[in-house]
C-alpha cells in the first residue's frame, strides 16, 4: 500500500515539503523546545507577540516555550559567511493569540539560508517559497517588497525616531490620508510626500509597477532595491513562476532586524498569510554573526481552515483511454497501477476537473505518460 495514501492531507504535505527542501541541499536543524528566555527578552520586538510562556528549571535559569524558531537557528549558526549553510525545521512554536490571548501550540515548517546570500541563493529561497504554496494545492500568490525602498526614502528625506516609526505603521495599514498629513506635518516638501503615498497607490503588473517605483526613488539605496526587485522578478520569469508574484510596497517590518526583501504567501480560502518571509542581515548582526539572513516559514495551522471548503480532488494517475480500447487490457492496465498502490482515475474521453500528479494515455497494451 502506498503510505501517502493512509496519511493526512497536512502529513503528506510536509513530506513533501521535506522532500523539496532536502532535494535543494538543506538539511534539518535539530531544535531544543526550550531556549534562555534572556535570548527573546533581548528581542522582544522581533517577535510576533511580546508574551512569552516562562519557567524556572531545575538549576534555577529562567527559560522559555520557543516563540520563535529563527532566533534560535541565528543563535546557534555559524559565525562566517565562508559559505551558504542550508537548513529547514519543521516545529512547534507557542504564542499568544492575539484574539483570545490564550497560548496555542503553532506548528510551522521553514526555509533559513545563513552565510553569503548571492543573487542564486536568494532566488532559489523564493523558488522554495513558491513551490511550498503550490504544494498546498490551491491558487496562490505572493506578495513581495523590499525594505530598502522604504527605508531608503525615508533616510533620503531625514526621516527618523517615532516619524520613521510612524510611517512605517501607516504604510503597513495602507493609509494613504494619514500619511500624506503625518509627512506633511513633519515638514516634508509635496513632492517627498507624493513619492511616499504613490509607493501605495502603484498598480499594474510587475513591470509597470517597478517601471513606476524607480521613478519614485532618490537614493542609492532605493534604487538598489528596485534593481534586486527586477533582477528576482527577471530570475522567478526563468523559472516561469512570474504569475504568482505581486508586488505590494506596504510590507513592512522591523527595520532594527530586517533589511532587503520581505515577503507573504497567500493561498485560495485562507483569510491570512499561510506564508512569510524576509532577509535579516540585521538580526545577524545584532546576534553577533557576520553573515546573511534569509528565509521563510509556513504556518501549518492557518491551513486548517482550508478543511472546511470543498478540498480539489487529486489522484495520482489521470489514465484516458479511447471508446475502442479492449475494455479487459485497459482494466488489467489500471489493475497493474493500483496494486502499486497508485491512486488511478480510469477515463474515457474528456478530461474530469481533477488534479492529477501524472497524466496517462493507453496506447493499445498500457497507459503511458503524457509529455
Amino acid at each position: 500500500m502506498n503510505t501517502m495514501n493512509i496519511l493526512s492531507e497536512q502529513e503528506r504535505l510536509v513530506l513533501l515539503l521535506r522532500e523539496l527542501y532536502q532535494g535543494h541541499g538543506c538539511v534539518r536543524f535539530p531544535m531544543r523546545r526550550f531556549e534562555e528566555y534572556a535570548l527573546y527578552l533581548e528581542n522582544k520586538s522581533f517577535l510576533t507577540s511580546e508574551q512569552v510562556l516562562s519557567f524556572t528549571d531545575g538549576n534555577g535559569k529562567l527559560m522559555a516555550l520557543k516563540p520563535d524558531v529563527t532566533l534560535s537557528i541565528v543563535k546557534h549558526a555559524r559565525r562566517g559567511r565562508e559559505c551558504v549553510e542550508k537548513l529547514y525545521y519543521h516545529e512547534s512554536v507557542y504564542r499568544a493569540s492575539p484574539t483570545d490571548h490564550e497560548f496555542k501550540e503553532i506548528e510551522q515548517i521553514g526555509v533559513e539560508y545563513l552565510g553569503n546570500i548571492d543573487r542564486c541563493a536568494t532566488g532559489e529561497v523564493m523558488w522554495l517559497a513558491l513551490e511550498s504554496l503550490r504544494m498546498i494545492g490551491r491558487e496562490y500568490v505572493m506578495d513581495i517588497s523590499h525594505m530598502g525602498l522604504t527605508a531608503g526614502l525615508m533616510n533620503d528625506c531625514g526621516l527618523d525616531g517615532e516619524a520613521r516609526e510612524e510611517a512605517f505603521r501607516l504604510i503597513r495599514q495602507k493609509n494613504v490620508h494619514e500619511l500624506r498629513a503625518m509627512l506633511t506635518a513633519k515638514g516634508l516638501g509635496t513632492d517627498t510626500v507624493e513619492r511616499f503615498a504613490a509607493l501605495l497607490t502603484i498598480s499594474g503588473t510587475v513591470e509597470e509597477m517597478l517601471e513606476k517605483a524607480a521613478q519614485l526613488t532618490l537614493g542609492e539605496a532605493s534604487r538598489k532595491a528596485v534593481e534586486e526587485l527586477s533582477q528576482l522578478y527577471s530570475d522567478l520569469r526563468a523559472l516561469g513562476m512570474e504569475s504568482h508574484v505581486r508586488l505590494d510596497f506596504s510590507i513592512a517590518n522591523d527595520l532594527d532586524y530586517y533589511n532587503g526583501l520581505v515577503f507573504r504567501g497567500y493561498v485560495e480560502g485562507a483569510p491570512r498569510a499561510v506564508l512569510s518571509g524576509g532577509r535579516y542581515d540585521h538580526l545577524m548582526a545584532k546576534m553577533g554573526k557576520d553573515a546573511d539572513g534569509f528565509g521563510f516559514a509556513l504556518y501549518l495551522d492557518e491551513l486548517n481552515s482550508l478543511a472546511t471548503l470543498p478540498s480539489r480532488d487529486e489522484v495520482d494517475v489521470l489514465a484516458q483511454y479511447a471508446p475502442e480500447d479492449d475494455a479487459a487490457k485497459v482494466l488489467t492496465a489500471v489493475k497493474r497501477m493500483r496494486e502499486l498502490g497508485l491512486r488511478v482515475l480510469a477515463t474515457c474521453g474528456e478530461a474530469p476537473q481533477v488534479y492529477a500528479y501524472r497524466h496517462c494515455r493507453f496506447d493499445g497494451e498500457r497507459f503511458v505518460e503524457v509529455e
